[in-house]
């Protein structure tokens, strides 16, 4: 497979933020209706619609034969990361009238959209791919034996 021309990366990257801008958007006003009193059920739309868009990240993906680049993995990392500080430190430190509804309406949705992103990379690679993906340690072993298969148990 040869490597993407500029013009084929632009061409991925205006496809996934026509799929992001308007999901995100769509997304965060059912959260604020969820928030602001709409309950539970606008807080689980908002969720759903974050998860359709990365669905469609990954059909895009499919489709432009690439994967996820290191700057989108970061960003939904870092987003990931933030939602989930923001719903422990809202909880410990927020209002009293921040219903159990609410926090467990969020707690489910990150929750789902965490087993989404799991199913997905033993899907895409496998679970010694999905493990391998973590490997810190192998990555940065300059030693030969170190870029060897693993093949079991000691002989």
């Amino acid at each position: 497979m040869t490597d993407p021309t500029p013009i084929d990366r632009l061409s991925r990257h205006a496809l996934v933020m026509a799929l992001w801008t308007p999901a995100g958007f769509v997304a965060v006003a059912l959260l604020h209706m969820g928030l602001t009193g709409g309950g539970p059920w606008w807080i689980a739309a908002g969720m759903a619609m974050i998860l359709a868009a990365f669905v469609g990240h990954i059909i895009i993906n499919v489709a432009t034969s690439s994967s996820f680049t290191s700057g989108e993995t970061a960003l939904g990392a870092l987003s990931y990361s933030a939602a989930l500080v923001a719903l422990v430190l809202g909880r410990l430190i927020g209002p009293d009238d921040m219903g159990e509804g609410v926090f467990l309406a969020i707690g489910v949705g990150l929750a789902v959209i965490l087993a989404a992103v799991i199913v997905y990379m033993l899907i895409a690679f496998g679970p010694r791919g999905a493990f391998a993906r973590f490997d810190v340690i192998r990555d940065n072993n300059l030693r030969a034996s170190s870029r060897l298969q693993h093949r079991g148990g000691r002989r």
